[in-house]
């Protein structure tokens, strides 16, 4: 029995010990460290640093979204304003043909010659770069026969050289609408394209231009051009081929050979 004394007082000992142990942990896990002087002054800045970024993103938000929005809705205004005019154009050519309209024959005629001037000048002021005139000289010429194609090609193109592709692919789609057998509206319709980097919709027409006029050197051209940007080497051998069989004085062929190599 004196034997278990000891052990009794060392168990209760540890029992001790173990009680004190716990309670300094609680008390550990309940410490605040931001209430240590350090810690809350780098926490106070973290939270400092986040507020002035924030304001910062504010401030430069509110700047650059202004300026975003004018961008947006000037070319929502573009684009609307180029619909309407073709539809507007389409309207007007329905609402003629419902009315059985009788002209003379030098009525015709003179009519005809009006609309050959106006293209004359239209196509001399996209040559002189004066696109918003030339613009209107086209939309004359619509005004006065709303289905004249070559008014809406001299439309497409000044869009073109405006860099305005979308516009211009709109354009050349309304040319197709009148006559599906055009070739030049398919391959302008796919140089558009093109130049939005719609590769797949490019070649999809400029195929269709091809099988319209198998032979034409400008088609094959850009067919090899858009076969380079998207690295399709048989696509660029093939037409190629077809291209020194059809125009074999072409000057680029060479250029197009080193060009095939490297890909």
């Amino acid at each position: 029995m004196y034997n278990i004394i000891p052990l009794i007082i060392i168990l209760v000992s540890l029992a001790i010990i173990l009680s004190i142990i716990l309670k300094k942990m609680s008390l550990l896990a309940g410490f605040d460290i931001s209430s240590i002087p350090e810690e809350k002054a780098a926490e106070t800045k973290t939270k400092i640093m986040e507020e002035r970024l924030a304001r910062k993103a504010k401030v430069f938000y509110n700047k650059i979204m202004p300026f975003f929005k004018i961008v947006a809705n000037f070319f929502q205004r573009k684009f609307k304003t180029i619909g309407e005019k073709l539809k507007n154009l389409e309207e007007k050519y329905k609402a003629r043909t419902k009315k059985e309209v009788l002209i003379t024959k030098g009525e015709f005629e003179s009519l005809e010659k009006e609309i050959e001037d106006l293209l004359k000048e239209g196509n001399d002021l996209v040559i002189k770069e004066l696109c918003d005139e030339a613009e209107n000289k086209y939309l004359k010429i619509l005004s006065l026969d709303p289905k004249y194609i070559e008014a809406y090609r001299g439309l497409g193109n000044i869009y073109f050289l405006q860099k305005q592709y979308e516009e211009a692919a709109q354009t050349f789609r309304h040319i197709l609408k009148l006559n599906e057998k055009d070739s030049f509206a398919y391959f302008e319709l796919a140089e558009a394209l093109s130049k939005r980097e719609k590769f797949d919709e490019a070649l999809e027409n400029l195929k269709t231009a091809l099988n319209l006029e198998p032979n034409n050197p400008k088609y094959l051209d850009l067919l090899i051009t858009i076969s380079l940007i998207i690295k399709d080497k048989n696509l660029a051998k093939q037409s190629l081929a077809r291209l020194k069989e059809t125009n074999p004085d072409n000057a680029k062929i060479e250029e197009f050979q080193a060009q095939i190599k490297e890909l």
